[in-house]
């Protein structure tokens, strides 16, 4: 297990933001990650869960207490003919090439999400018309209140569009359990080959980001068509900028700030409601020191929310 001190965080963000951490430690074991909250707990310090850094603005002040990052958990095994279990460090395109090698189809449209397995079920992560709830038998939650193990099926995590039940204030992803079916390799591989191309042609590879910047606000109508309709392509706030390619994604042109990145948030949200009478919801997670005014997006309520 590695334990590191005032370690800069912005290196594990897919955004390439974010201050100092007090402390990470990175667990490799499910032993491990318990021992560490454990440990925490007893001397009352502030602790918070790092996956793979995407979907994630951490602030450039920094970050009070432990930050744990899961991102080493990387176990992952066929349990059964069409049951695959994986550790919440497994990223999610490993995840869909490992299936591909069993002849097991359903995970191809993960390989364009740049996140890790404990993410993706808390977020019900989805691409392509498809998503983790169609897939996840159930999940092996460390819950902290209780001090134990438990295990969370699909029907108790009761996923919605980008959510599930998880509270991530006292339960945390161990691993999941995917039932997949059978595939022909090669009609496998061609799927991931297309999704794959699909991402660069359309999503902003070249500079660092967090993914999809807001939650679509209605079935047929993405955040990113409102956005652009906005006239907002290309909109700068410091160094955080609209993408060119895509307008419901935030780059960061090189030295962006978490203020920089609030600020562009708060302005394309505003616009867009000025245009459409639509609030839309932040898809980002927050972490660290933000004041009240940079974190108003996420404040908002929208229907089913």
């Amino acid at each position: 297990m590695e334990e590191h001190t005032h370690e800069p965080l912005a290196r594990y963000t897919t955004l390439r933001i974010g201050g100092e951490a007090q402390r990470l430690f990175q667990p490799k074991t499910t032993e491990e990650l318990i021992s560490i909250i454990t440990r925490l707990d007893q001397i009352s310090e502030p602790w918070h869960i790092l996956g793979g850094g995407s979907n994630l603005l951490v602030s450039s002040s920094g970050v009070k207490g432990s930050v744990i990052r899961t991102a080493q958990m990387l176990d992952i095994k066929q349990l059964d003919t069409y049951l695959i279990e994986a550790s919440a460090g497994v990223r999610l395109p490993h995840l869909a090439r490992f299936a591909a090698g069993l002849n097991l189809s359903g995970l191809e449209f993960l390989v364009g999400i740049p996140g890790t397995v404990g993410g993706a079920v808390v977020m019900n992560a989805g691409a392509h018309g498809s998503c983790m709830a169609e897939l996840v038998e159930s999940a092996l939650i460390y819950d902290v209140k209780q001090n134990k193990l438990i295990t969370m099926t699909k029907d108790d995590l009761s996923f919605s569009y980008r959510k599930s039940t998880i509270d991530l204030g006292s339960q945390v992803v161990v691993s999941a359990r995917l039932n997949l079916r059978a595939g022909k390799q090669s009609e496998i591989e061609a799927k991931i080959k297309a999704n794959e191309e699909y991402r660069l042609k359309t999503q902003p590879i070249g500079f660092p980001n967090a993914g999809s910047t807001f939650v679509n606000p209605e079935p047929n109508r993405s955040a990113g068509y409102l956005v652009e309709q906005a006239g907002l392509k290309g909109f700068t706030s410091g160094q955080a900028a609209v993408s060119q390619l895509h307008a419901n994604f935030v780059i960061n042109l090189g030295n962006a700030t978490s203020t920089d990145a609030t600020a562009l948030i708060r302005h394309m949200q505003n616009s867009v409601y000025e245009k459409f009478s639509i609030k839309m919801r932040p898809e980002w997670k927050t972490l660290g020191e933000f004041t009240a005014e940079e974190l108003e997006p996420w404040k908002v309520k929208v229907p089913n929310s």
